[in-house]
């Protein structure tokens, strides 16, 4: 069983770069019509004839091939996870045999990027994929805007996130995405795939930057790594955290290709244990093993109604949310900050829950209303940088990042624009949770309970070949 290693935690003379390094060459080398060539692989995820990024990689599969295999990635989908395990799980079995071929060893296993660690130079690219800077390296690739992240896209609030499944509208924000198939617009993401996944791709830009030229970057699957890894890390978390049961989650069909080239199937049971996906597979540091099930998570129910505790309703995902407020009209984003504002109908509810520690009668104020902050049917063209949203800032107190509700990615927002075989072309969907936010500035002198002003402010500047559309805000609560 291969063991996946921490790439800025590999042993000095480690030969694992290097050897992924000498596989990317030669699959360059292979024709676009071979499976196993690098730009198959990569088109599986994404492909757009007309990006610079996909000059020379002509000649292409069938028109019937690239229907049935590429431009397959999952995303704004419950789905998006136990594909792109699936993905990598195929691409590291290809390197493997690449490698092998080349005479190096037969257990070379794809590293991860943990760019959320605290030791320094985490959030820097590693060096491999920097220097030289030549085509001769295999790790390096031209046009990247960043090989640095910042701090704020890296966060790991997702770990906090309970269920699985959600939108936060009819339900909170789910862990994994909504229960859709192929959105790539319309649904919002799930909060792993929104933070860090949207922001890392973002904020290293280049083919980086957009889900059809991506895969093109031998960071992505390093970058990848750490998201697959990040599931398992969740899960190993407990506390109601569960992967979906129903059969549409777990039996539905994907299709790639193996080592040898021809098609082959899994689903998303097929992946639930890393330790059973191909040959198996671990992750440094991370103990591995088959998730739990519902009928654990449902004597735990049982265990807490026998303690005297009411469930938190976002364990369960039952709460229900209804719109507060909303804008009137498209926020059209610029290089200068963009504002926008919500009249909100009063001060939200608060509800309340029973403790085993106090009497049946006795009743104490539990979490405030939750509040999910919508950004709807988002338009836009090109990649432009990532976004940074504000609730009622005050100009020059010098504490703006206490106002700060978090960011928005807008990857792949040209591909949801336009409608094809697999979306309608509505746009992109994200959702910030700001109920913290909101419940920490009703205390600050400046609240207006009738109000919110909502601040989004580019990152860096637009490029004059990019622009973006915010079609409505709005707020969910309780």
């Amino acid at each position: 069983m291969k063991e996946r290693k921490n790439v800025y935690q590999l042993p000095a003379g480690d030969k694992t770069l290097e050897w992924y390094a000498k596989a990317v060459l030669e699959m360059k080398k292979r024709p676009t019509t071979d499976p196993t060539s690098w730009n198959y692989q990569a088109a599986m995820h994404g492909f757009y004839a007309p990006s610079p990024f996909w000059q020379g990689s002509a000649p292409l599969p069938s028109a019937a091939d690239q229907a049935r295999f590429w431009n397959q990635c999952q995303h704004g989908s419950w789905y998006f996870l136990p594909w792109h395990r699936m993905y990598l799980a195929y691409f590291e079995q290809i390197v493997g045999a690449t490698i092998v071929a080349l005479g190096g060893p037969a257990d070379w296993a794809l590293p991860y990027w943990n760019y959320s660690e605290t030791t320094p130079h985490a959030r820097d690219m590693p060096p491999a994929f920097v220097s030289p800077a030549a085509p001769t390296n295999g790790l390096w690739m031209a046009g990247r805007a960043s090989n640095s992240i910042p701090a704020r896209y890296v966060t790991l609030g997702a770990l906090n996130t309970i269920p699985y499944t959600g939108d936060g509208r009819t339900s909170p924000l789910g862990f994994g995405g909504p229960e859709s198939v192929f959105s790539h617009g319309g649904s919002p993401h799930g909060q792993l795939e929104s933070l860090p996944h949207d922001m890392v791709h973002v904020a290293i830009g280049g083919a980086m930057g957009d889900p059809r030229t991506a895969g093109l970057d031998p960071i992505f699957w390093l970058h990848h790594a750490n998201i697959d890894r990040l599931w398992q890390v969740w899960l190993n978390m407990g506390a109601h955290r569960v992967n979906p049961v129903k059969k549409a989650w777990l039996d539905f069909k994907f299709e790639f290709h193996d080592k040898n080239r021809p098609p082959v199937v899994m689903t998303s049971k097929d992946v639930l244990d890393t330790r059973t996906v191909l040959t198996g597979y671990t992750y440094q540091g991370v103990p591995a093993g088959a998730p739990v099930v519902a009928h654990a998570m449902a004597a735990a129910k049982v265990a807490n109604v026998a303690e005297g505790i009411q469930l938190n309703e976002r364990v369960d995902a039952s709460t229900t949310l209804d719109v507060v407020a909303a804008t009137n009209k498209p926020n059209v984003l610029s290089s200068a900050k963009t504002l926008a504002h919500l009249d909100l109908p009063g001060a939200p509810r608060t509800r309340l829950m029973n403790f085993a520690a106090f009497t049946k009668e006795a009743l104490v104020p539990s979490k405030p209303a939750m509040s999910i902050l919508h950004f709807e049917h988002i338009t836009g063209k090109g990649v432009p940088p990532i976004h940074d949203v504000y609730i009622n800032t005050v100009e020059n107190d010098g504490n703006k990042e206490a106002h700060y509700a978090g960011s928005l990615s807008f990857f792949g927002v040209e591909e949801s624009s336009v409608a094809n075989v697999h979306q309608s072309g509505s746009g992109q969907h994200y959702a910030l949770d700001v109920t913290a936010l909101m419940d920490s500035l009703k205390s600050l002198p400046n609240w207006n309970a009738q109000r919110l002003d909502i601040s989004i402010e580019p990152s860096k500047p637009m490029d004059a070949n990019t622009s973006v559309t915010i079609g409505r805000i709005s707020l969910y609560s309780e």
